[in-house]
């Protein structure tokens, strides 16, 4: 199952229908919306993931069985666009602290072939009590185990569990795994979370926010929380407080995500351990060194410097060790995040450099991530479309190690078992951007065309050879 978000006379872009996929490329000129798009659908995200499910459609399977099946989706489609019809002003307002242009805004469910298929049970754990633990009673605690089954075919797959210290009623036992089914079909996750606590917006201009953030921001980080983040719609047909809606920093909210993500950043072992492979490409593949952590600071150590010598502050280190630093904090810090936002992935990046980058989205996105990324680079989309044709060839087994071998590439390199959307914004002379989606074309065997590049190179091709007559 796959969900849609479309959206109208948003801004400057006419119309625009997104598949969230395990993998989303943006691809289009400068101010043409990519950034406004995804800050949108980062924000749209949240706002559903903590809205109030569907009762409707639920099918109970005698008391231990309860089914989310088509007409559960159904029904919640229905909610969650009345939903979205009411309060697309006001969620827009609170994206982007600002009274923007909207004209519809919907999701669409698609492919619904599936149901989540929930199961309790109880079982008994000893509990130790008194001083020294000494005393054992007996406590019933209820599990739920999650299926997520094919009606099309007679097998189910296990998603999550939730344990209960209680026994809840059945009303509110429905009400809390429809919550939850609904907050993994959002994030294609296998597990129980906050959305919030999964997404992560990384902006077009991390490296300078990141660098500025800890003495800019650090006095007025509370101030700005409690602000932006805390708002008070007021009672149900009430204005906004415009007082409490005011952007005091003139900044989005998924940019001041990012902020409190630096802000708040701590290390973490298990999720080091999780990520060693990832972050291990990182470091050969992309800075030619490690980031470093000693209390507050962070430093780098470049491969070709000394063991003994004294590391770099990360704020004299290269440009790019600075852009590439926020992605290794996303696969070291507290959080695992599931939903990454890469705005503008080839910044500060060299040709070669943006290749390595193509390879590090593709891992990114086996690794069980969903991704969304922008770019107006050629050289990124052009190898991002050559990994695809390599992963979506039908190439034997042979001649597919023999180019990835001739090519400098790993296995690894190839995207598994996962969807892919292209989108192409375009500005028009009106001033509006135009929105397409690019279809992978097998005859001839292409991949995706992205004319827009294409004409560029094109144009460049053509002047060298005026001025070479």
């Amino acid at each position: 199952m796959e969900l849609l978000f479309g959206v109208s006379n948003f801004g400057k872009i006419k119309h625009a229908e997104i598949t969230l996929s395990n993998f989303t490329l943006f691809v289009g000129d400068n101010n043409s919306g990519k950034t406004f798009m995804m800050q949108l659908l980062y924000g749209v995200l949240i706002e559903l993931g903590n809205m109030e499910p569907a009762l409707e459609g639920i099918e109970e399977q005698g008391e231990k069985e309860l089914i989310y099946g088509v007409e559960w989706f159904k029904n919640m489609e229905t909610r969650v666009n009345d939903y979205l019809a009411e309060n697309k002003k006001k969620i827009v307002r609170r994206i982007f602290h600002k009274d923007i242009e909207i004209g519809e805004m919907y999701i669409r469910l698609e492919n619904m072939n599936e149901k989540y298929v929930c199961e309790s049970s109880v079982h008994e754990f000893d509990k130790m009590s008194g001083e020294k633990g000494e005393i054992v009673t007996k406590v019933s605690r209820m599990m739920i185990d999650i299926y997520v089954m094919n009606v099309n075919a007679d097998n189910r797959k296990r998603r999550a569990y939730i344990g209960f210290g209680h026994q809840p009623d059945m009303e509110s036992l429905k009400r809390i795994l429809a919550g939850q089914i609904w907050k993994m079909i959002l994030l294609e996750a296998n597990t129980i979370n906050a959305v919030s606590e999964d997404l992560l917006f990384l902006p077009a201009s991390r490296t300078g926010l990141q660098l500025l953030s800890k003495y800019f921001f650090a006095e007025r980080d509370k101030k700005a929380v409690n602000e932006i983040r805390v708002f008070d719609f007021g009672a149900e047909g009430e204005e906004m407080n415009e007082d409490v809606a005011e952007n005091e920093l003139g900044l989005t909210m998924p940019v001041y995500d990012f902020l409190q993500f630096l802000l708040r950043y701590n290390q973490r072992a298990e999720i080091v351990s999780w990520n060693r492979e990832l972050l291990k490409f990182i470091e050969r593949h992309l800075i030619d060194g490690q980031v470093k952590y000693v209390g507050d600071e962070i430093y780098y150590h470049p491969d070709a410097l000394a063991e003994n010598k004294e590391d770099i502050p990360l704020y004299l280190a290269s440009s790019l060790v600075n852009e590439i630093t926020p992605i290794v904090k996303a696969l070291s810090g507290v959080h695992n995040y599931k939903y990454i936002f890469y705005d503008e992935i080839e910044t500060c990046l060299h040709p070669l450099k943006q290749g390595e980058m193509a390879r590090l989205i593709i891992r990114l996105v086996n690794s069980g991530r969903r991704m969304i990324v922008s770019t107006h680079s050629d050289t990124m989309a052009s190898k991002l479309n050559n990994l695809l044709l390599l992963s979506f060839s039908e190439d034997s087994r042979e001649t597919r190690e023999q180019k990835l071998k001739e090519l400098g590439l790993s296995v690894d390199d190839l995207l598994f078992d996962a969807k892919v959307h292209v989108y192409q914004f375009v500005n028009q002379a009106d001033g509006s951007s135009c929105v397409e989606e690019l279809k992978f074309q097998t005859v001839p065997y292409i991949g995706y065309d992205f004319n827009l590049f294409t004409r560029n190179l094109d144009e460049l091709y053509n002047e060298t050879g005026i001025i070479l007559k």
